[in-house]
């Protein structure tokens, strides 16, 4: 168990804390990258064998998330009422109606405009054409791309260029650079995130993880590469990963998925980067009010795409997209009556929703959430 016993965002203007819509609107991808997980998995990657969901169901989605999200927000003080919809996949930039979903999504934002800020993002492995490219660029507020050293020459030089329009653009973006075990592949993101700093594109390295058990283990030298990177970007004291060789980072610590750094036990001074012993079982979480993932194929939702910690201690959907009725019924009973259970975590690791406000026990939780939510109840 941590060594801490609460953990909370740190105070960063620059990445305000929001809530987080995760929409995965298509399992169709173009890339096969050796450690995305199999669609047969519960935490499954892509599947190509899946058609792309119609338009008409996906623009239904939009109104479900927006109604559902616009209940929290009434609950949060004013200077958290913002909201990031993340449009991804598979590879959400090849739905072949993306450009009317992404313009639908703007201009049925437009009812709660004065009640809630929203960022449309995508994550995205930005192997596109750049004709279509141009055309997604003004429909995106803010790319989150993601490196993957097992492209090919074509596609990594596809890559590189679908970056610079971004940047030739104006859009905000980040480069999620991930870190491969193999030697050569992990120099080769070596040389990515040496293009990246020279073309002053903000970048976030991360190691291998995989919520389906796999390991993937990192040699002694790879270790102190991260034990550097980690120690660069905390202010104050960074915790070392302890480099024995052969670590699976996963199993050892986290740093936030957005890059954003986190203070322990109320300590708002000393922000850290990246999480020593992620595993926070019998935790009290409020991941619920930050997050929901909502996947198109199939219309399970869950609060969070890799804890899917329900309020009853189970890892089951809170509903699905085929009865969207009942889900946001449940929500007002819970929020209007102030009786909105607490989720209690009871997974062995955490590899998303690090940076929600957490506590080890419910006394604490009580005493750090009520800056995140008004008028909190016990």
């Amino acid at each position: 168990m941590p060594a801490f016993e609460t953990l909370e965002p740190a105070i960063d203007p620059n990445n305000r804390v929001s809530f987080l819509l995760d929409w995965e609107v298509t399992l169709k991808c173009n890339l096969d990258c050796t450690y995305c997980p199999s669609p047969a998995e519960l935490y499954g990657g892509h599947d190509n064998s899946i058609p792309h969901p119609p338009v008409a169901e996906c623009l239904q989605t939009i109104d479900f998330m927006y109604e559902y999200v616009d209940l929290y927000m009434a609950k949060k003080p004013r200077r958290l009422r913002e909201v990031v919809l993340n449009v991804y996949g598979g590879e959400s930039l090849h739905h072949p109606d993306i450009i009317e979903i992404l313009e639908q999504v703007h201009a049925r934002h437009v009812p709660y405009q004065d009640r809630w800020n929203l960022t449309v993002t995508t994550t995205t492995n930005a192997i596109l054409s750049p004709r279509k490219f141009k055309q997604i660029l003004p429909l995106i507020d803010e790319f989150t791309v993601s490196y993957h050293t097992e492209n090919t020459p074509k596609q990594k030089q596809q890559f590189k260029d679908n970056l610079l329009a971004i940047k030739e653009y104006g859009r905000r973006m980040k480069c999620i650079v991930l870190m491969h075990t193999q030697p050569d592949l992990f120099a080769d993101a070596e040389a990515m995130i040496a293009w990246l700093t020279a073309n002053d594109i903000k970048h976030l390295p991360r190691h291998l993880d995989d919520p389906t058990g796999n390991t993937w283990n990192y040699d002694t030298k790879q270790i102190k590469w991260f034990n550097n990177l980690y120690q660069s970007r905390t202010h104050g004291s960074a915790d070392a990963i302890p480099n024995t060789g052969d670590v699976n980072l996963s199993d050892t610590g986290r740093a936030c998925c957005g890059g954003r750094q986190v203070c322990q036990d109320q300590n708002y001074k000393e922000r850290k980067f990246y999480v020593i012993d992620n595993k926070f079982t019998d935790w009290s979480c409020s991941v619920n009010w930050f997050f929901l993932y909502v996947k198109q194929i199939g219309g399970n939702m869950y609060f969070n795409k890799d804890c899917r910690m329900n309020l009853d201690g189970t890892q089951d959907p809170i509903g699905n997209l085929s009865d969207t009725d009942s889900v946001l019924n449940t929500l007002r009973e819970q929020l209007d009556t102030a009786t909105m259970p607490v989720i209690q975590c009871k997974k062995y690791t955490c590899f998303c929703g690090l940076c929600t406000p957490k506590a080890k026990t419910r006394e604490l939780y009580d005493k750090i959430i009520t800056k995140y939510q008004e008028d909190y109840t016990k």
